[in-house]
């Protein structure tokens, strides 16, 4: 396959396309094949990740000046949303097109679940994503035949509005060298002087995560003490009830807190992603005076850094996260600051992700002055 030939990924769960007797799977091919007759051009798309070739054409496009012609559909369901390797896949793959100026390769196909899935003002930081992606609403197309009127033109609707999107791309996408200039000539070693700034903020957020979260167990525990001397007065449901109630009241100042570190660190991420990635593509350019290039050395090694900190604290949340679920069935007061909570700690594993993949692409830069060890 040429480089420049349109190649798309397709990101979706397993279980769904099983559920849907292999739906989404023939979908692929649908869009593939009426792309072709109104373009005539081939659209290879990856369908299956657990092919080799999968990972191998992923690194090589988003890696690469190339992605102005790889775009990303996404099933978007609510197993979706709570698959760690698809939100990884989605953010992965945005955080790459955004630095570009080229969000529109990541096509979402809202393809089943409640209509709230993603209306209102979310705290889950993909589903925000994708509705800011301008997604297209496939849940009553996907009951209709696949031979049908209304199926047939959903996908001639879907394959043309792609052929644009990639022909639009392809004549706008910037370099990497473009990216950095701003209207005032600003530097590169005061703009990395900037970004060194915005990551302790990260690690600060972090810090904060694990003060608020531990004055959050200390109040779990005090519940937990208090419903086994309920148990021990034969207190019954109507005293874990009170118990659950109390605990409430005294979790809404300390989750409130974990939902504003949530924001922050998810802004400051936002706001540090796109200048480390074209730092990264920036170090590749063999003109890249020596002065600018120190620079930036010495910046890898701080980004290094701060994955490899935030990378310890990812298990620490996702357990905490997982016991308070557990809480959350106690009472109907507890739901909402539980989910909260999870949503909160959720935004620290995919910011994980998005940060993974700058110490991947330091390491497979080959930079010999940072240690990935």
């Amino acid at each position: 396959m040429h480089q420049d030939e349109p190649v798309g990924f397709w990101s979706y769960t397993r279980r769904d396309d099983e559920i849907e007797r292999g739906k989404i799977k023939r979908l692929v091919d649908l869009i593939s094949d009426e792309f072709e007759i109104m373009t005539g051009r081939e659209l290879h798309i990856f369908f299956d990740k657990e092919d080799i070739s999968w990972g191998e054409e992923w690194r090589s496009r988003i890696d690469s000046a190339i992605i102005g012609t790889t775009f990303m559909i996404a099933i978007v369901t609510p197993r979706f949303l709570r698959s760690q390797e698809c939100r990884r896949e989605v953010i992965t793959f945005s955080s790459h097109a955004s630095s570009r100026g080229l969000d529109d390769l990541l096509l979402p196909i809202l393809y089943s679940g409640p209509p709230d899935l993603l209306d209102g003002d979310h705290e889950d930081e993909v589903a925000a994503l994708i509705k800011r992606r301008n997604y297209v609403n496939w849940t009553h197309l996907r009951l209709e035949d696949e031979g049908s009127p209304e199926y047939r033109r959903a996908v001639h609707e879907l394959a043309q509005r792609l052929a644009e999107i990639l022909d639009r791309s392809s004549e706008m996408e910037p370099t990497a060298q473009e990216a950095l200039i701003v209207d005032d000539q600003v530097g590169i070693v005061d703009q990395l002087a900037d970004m060194e700034k915005a990551l302790p903020l990260l690690a600060e957020c972090l810090t904060g995560f694990g003060q608020v979260t531990g004055e959050i167990g200390s109040h779990m525990q005090w519940a937990t003490g208090e419903i086994g001397e309920s148990d021990k007065g034969n207190g019954g449901f109507a005293g874990r009830l009170r118990v659950s109630d109390q605990l409430a009241d005294r979790l809404q100042v300390p989750v409130k807190k974990l939902a504003e570190l949530g924001d922050q660190y998810a802004s400051t991420l936002a706001i540090v992603d796109p200048g480390v990635l074209t730092f990264i593509r920036m170090a590749k350019d063999p003109n890249l005076p020596d002065e600018d290039r120190a620079a930036v050395e010495d910046f890898f090694r701080i980004v290094v850094g701060t994955v490899a900190a935030s990378r310890e604290n990812v298990p620490i949340l996702t357990g905490f996260a997982s016991s308070a679920e557990d809480t959350a069935k106690y009472s109907r007061s507890m739901r909402p600051l539980m989910r909260t909570l999870v949503n909160s700690v959720q935004r620290v594993v995919d910011g994980q992700a998005v940060m993974d993949e700058w110490e991947r692409l330091i390491k497979e830069g080959g930079d010999p002055t940072v240690s990935l060890s």
